[in-house]
């Protein structure tokens, strides 16, 4: 379990900072869908690279369920994608960051369904804390419209559906590490993801200096899946998740570092009573995460 708890912690980690670079990349360039693109084809040079590097150590298994799940998993994934850029439409970009948080309802109830294991009280508990904390960090309130709502609902759903698999993938595979399994279904899904992306190539124009700018968000947030991979596989989707949640906390304090050192572009300064809902969501969270971990040695699981 310390492997995955490290994993997603570290994960969580670069996550906030590739935030942080896509903010630089956004102010520069102005575009958000320009960022996507690039990212994810110069991440997908990374998955080519990475096949070759994991084959010594692990192997792909050579079944049809592995190959439907692989599908199923980059298909939730885009569908997750497209549900995030329709719900951007109709939320503030902070307010949504916020309501990821709900992702952890849906997964502790896919994941009751599927395996017809009920998760012990303590853990629910954990669940419903996270997913509180999640939303507060930076939930700025106001109503959501209906059409915000739907598109909200299949995103997260998608999204959950993604992690799961990712999950079940990694089991799947013939490896003798955990870390090397995890890497190897990362390198290949975002292989394939960045064979879908070249046709976007078509509305936005190559140009290297994108690239470039694009290459500090791409490679943060590659290392970041690779060890988020690593959490899910050893620990599952929703400890992961929980775990992943952190990087609500993380981000607080990069912010503030931002603010600190003058990049008021990158982060907006927000008021005391802000920063206080921000501190005791980051308590309330570290707390679910305890309890999480608590609950799992008193069920074994």
């Amino acid at each position: 379990m310390l492997i995955g708890v490290v994993g997603g912690l570290c994960s969580a980690l670069l996550q906030s900072g590739s935030y942080v670079f896509s903010r630089v990349f956004i102010h520069k360039h102005r575009g958000s869908f320009t960022l996507v693109v690039f990212s994810q084809l110069i991440m997908g040079v990374f998955g080519a690279l990475t096949i070759p590097l994991m084959m010594p150590f692990t192997r792909y298994p050579a079944t049809w369920n592995f190959a439907l799940l692989m599908l199923l998993c980059v298909l939730s994934f885009v569908a997750g994608q497209y549900g995030f850029f329709q719900t951007l439409r109709e939320v503030e970009a902070s307010r949504l960051s916020s309501l990821l948080g709900l992702k952890i309802v849906i997964l502790a109830f896919f994941t009751m369904l599927l395996t017809r294991t009920p998760l012990h009280f303590l853990q629910w508990i954990a669940v419903i804390l996270c997913s509180v904390a999640a939303i507060g960090m930076n939930f700025t309130g106001g109503r959501i419209s209906l059409r915000g709502a739907l598109w909200l609902a299949f995103m997260l759903v998608t999204y959950s559906i993604c992690d799961m698999i990712e999950a079940e993938l990694i089991l799947q595979m013939r490896g003798s590490s955990l870390i090397a399994d995890s890497t190897a279904v990362a390198g290949l899904m975002y292989f394939i993801l960045g064979l879908l992306t070249l046709p976007c190539l078509l509305k936005c124009r190559f140009r290297f200096q994108l690239c470039k700018d694009a290459l500090p968000y791409a490679l943060t947030w590659y290392c970041a899946i690779i060890l988020l991979f690593l959490c899910y596989g050893s620990i599952g989707a929703v400890f992961g998740n929980i775990i992943q949640a952190s990087r609500g906390i993380i981000s607080v304090l990069l912010g503030a570092w931002l603010l600190h050192c003058g990049y008021e572009h990158l982060e907006p300064r927000v008021g005391r009573k802000a920063w206080c809902r921000r501190f005791l969501m980051a308590v309330v969270m570290i707390c679910s995460m305890c309890l999480y971990s608590y609950a799992r040695t008193l069920v074994g699981k």
